[in-house]
């Protein structure tokens, strides 16, 4: 064993950049898979079956030698090969994007604990799955999140170093499960705060409106239209604990008072719910309306747990501040306007990322400023 670390240790000080050159082709290989996982998964489909990839617009199956990793895109000018239509760039960028961040990892931690190095590569590809994932379904799944919980935790507990100079393993795990649990219970604090005074929305109308709920245009998803305003449900219930509340209001020509609908059911005054997907349209007219919604997302508290599992609790201070910055300079670029429901979670990987390889340096940048101030 010592031998091996001796000969890894001649050939990572003679070639610098062939681990590095490793890990980024096998993190485009990686990348090809997680393309699979973000397809996949957020429609209940399994990782595994079927076994190949198939085309996402026409289900013919791809052959091995068109899914090369970013080469079959380049090579096909982002057509299939099937049916010659244009898919996602997304593909290829997930691949690409994968392939450098494993061969930052190999650049950036360079030691001979390559244990330690497939461990970061890990919690960084399924980061990259869970951001992409959130940013198409504004989703974020828990088992992902786990699994790159797992991933820290181990890092942190088998190279204390990571953790802070001097840990011992006991330490380094300490410090990862407080972060990881520290993480999960202040963006729960945050999202609890955050719904209660910026969550609510109130509307009241001087004449009675006529509302409908019914079937979207698009088949896939269900629209509230009071008066003129056109509400979509994936909107209103970006959370299942959101509730949307209609005033003063009659359902199919009756008298009813308040009408409170959540994700899948509507309570009448006198607490009896109807199943909404046992009638295909419900209308009425209403005097205002009342919403409460969540500001933040009980996902974005998965991914704390999986930040602080690696990154500690000032990475998860970062990422929550950092992540703020992010979304709101992504906001301005892409002028989404207030209101509009946007994905925290991609933000926040994004200042988690910063922070895997900058977050030493921006320790001590701040260090030095307060010292700076104090003296």
């Amino acid at each position: 064993m010592e031998e091996m670390f001796t000969y890894t240790q001649g050939v990572t000080a003679e070639f610098p950049w062939l681990l590095p050159l490793f890990f980024g082709l096998f993190g485009l290989c990686v990348g090809s898979f997680l393309n699979v996982v973000i397809y996949r998964l957020p429609q209940g489909m399994s990782v595994n079956e079927p076994r190949r990839s198939f085309c996402p617009l026409c289900k013919a199956p791809i052959p091995w030698y068109l899914n090369l990793p970013v080469v079959s895109y380049l090579l096909l000018r982002g057509r299939t090969a099937c049916c010659g239509k244009h898919y996602t760039a997304r593909y290829c960028v997930v691949e690409l994007v994968c392939g450098l961040l494993f061969a930052a990892v190999a650049w950036w931690f360079c030691t001979d604990d390559i244990f330690t190095q497939v461990l970061l590569c890990v919690w960084a590809a399924v980061m990259l799955a869970c951001l992409c994932i959130d940013w198409e379904q504004m989703v974020v799944l828990p088992s992902l999140a786990l699994v790159a919980t797992v991933a820290g935790v181990a890092v942190s507990l088998l190279s204390p170093w990571f953790s802070g100079e001097g840990m011992e393993p006991l330490q380094g795990l300490m410090s990862s499960l407080s972060g990881a649990f520290g993480g999960f219970l202040l963006f729960r604090l945050v999202a609890w705060v955050g719904k209660f005074f910026f969550g609510r929305k109130q509307q009241a109308y001087d004449a009675p409106q006529d509302w409908v709920l019914r079937q979207a245009a698009d088949g896939e998803d269900v629209e509230l239209i009071i008066g003129s305003e056109r509400l979509l449900w994936s909107d209103l219930f970006m959370e299942s604990s959101n509730r949307f509340a209609l005033t003063a209001a009659s359902l199919n020509g009756s008298e009813a008072g308040e009408l409170v609908f959540s994700v899948d059911a509507l309570t009448l005054p006198d607490g009896t719910k109807l199943e909404l997907e046992e009638h295909e349209e419900l209308r009425g007219t209403c005097r205002g309306y009342a919403a409460r919604r969540a500001a933040m997302g009980s996902g974005d508290a998965w991914l704390a747990l999986a930040i602080g599992a690696l990154c500690g609790w000032q990475g998860v201070v970062f990422a929550l501040v950092g992540g703020s910055f992010i979304g709101s300079a992504a906001a301005l670029v892409a002028r989404i306007g207030r209101g509009t429901p946007m994905p925290f979670g991609p933000a926040l990987i994004t200042a988690a990322f910063i922070w895997l390889f900058y977050g030493t340096e921006l320790c001590s940048a701040y260090m030095e400023w307060v010292e700076t101030l104090i003296w």
